[in-house]
């Protein structure tokens, strides 16, 4: 596979590293919080594993994590801000977060007995973005990891199922248009095969390449709000 792989993505010699999660252990994945049961490892209900539960996993109630909490569980997963929801609040805390911690165990924490109550569930934005387009639901499609924003190429036909994965992750409703692009100046990118974004998400699925002269460009449904949104408001300005 890793032969075939770099045959057709580009025809010199090259090497890449598997990062997503349904290909080989995400260098950012916690061996200690994940969210289970989303559309993504950026979404779900949060569990928690220490040595005090065994090394079992188990749900965090509501309410356990104040704002600061949610950024820093976020960050160590490798995603983005928190999508904060009433859920999150700093009244009866389980964990007391500064802000600063690289994870969520390195947290104060107010340590609780079994209890029965509802799981928190909670999203962080996908580290996910489209450039060069009209509004942020339009353009090349871009992901970061490991700190670094490149690029997202595939040597799979791109289509609208694939696409949605990216309008999805990114709250722009659903696909319009969907198109593999190339060009005369190569880059470093983040590859993915379609099969696996269809399934999962963009971030789950990224593949560490060193160049490629392709690019995605997505064009989502929450383009058309927006630019009907700046319309009524330039009439609005007229009519005034």
């Amino acid at each position: 596979m890793s032969a075939l792989f770099c045959l057709l993505f580009i025809a010199s010699a090259c090497s890449f590293t598997v990062v997503g999660n349904n290909f080989d252990k995400n260098e950012n994945a916690s061996d200690s919080v994940r969210l289970v049961g989303g559309r993504s490892l950026c979404s779900g209900s949060l569990q928690i594993q220490d040595q005090s539960l065994a090394q079992s996993w188990a749900g965090v109630c509501e309410g356990a994590l104040d704002r600061r909490g949610a950024e820093v569980l976020c960050r160590e997963l490798g995603c983005g801000a928190p999508l904060l929801q009433g859920a999150l609040s700093p009244l009866g805390q389980t964990f007391h977060c500064e802000g600063n911690e690289s994870k969520l165990m390195d947290c104060n924490r107010t340590r609780t007995g079994p209890e029965t109550c509802p799981t928190l569930n909670l999203s962080c934005k996908e580290p996910l973005r489209l450039v060069g387009g009209a509004s942020r639901c339009e353009g090349t499609v871009e992901a970061e990891f490991r700190g670094e924003w490149r690029r997202v190429g595939t040597i799979d036909p791109w289509d609208l199922e694939a696409a949605a994965a990216v309008c999805r992750g990114l709250d722009c409703g659903s696909p319009v248009s969907a198109e593999k692009r190339y060009e005369s100046d190569r880059s470093e990118v983040w590859g993915v095969f379609t099969y696996c974004v269809k399934k999962s998400s963009v971030r789950d699925c990224l593949i560490d390449h060193d160049s490629s002269d392709s690019h995605l460009q997505v064009i989502c449904s929450g383009w058309f709000k927006s630019r009907v949104s700046s319309s009524h408001n330039l009439c609005s300005e007229s009519v005034q």
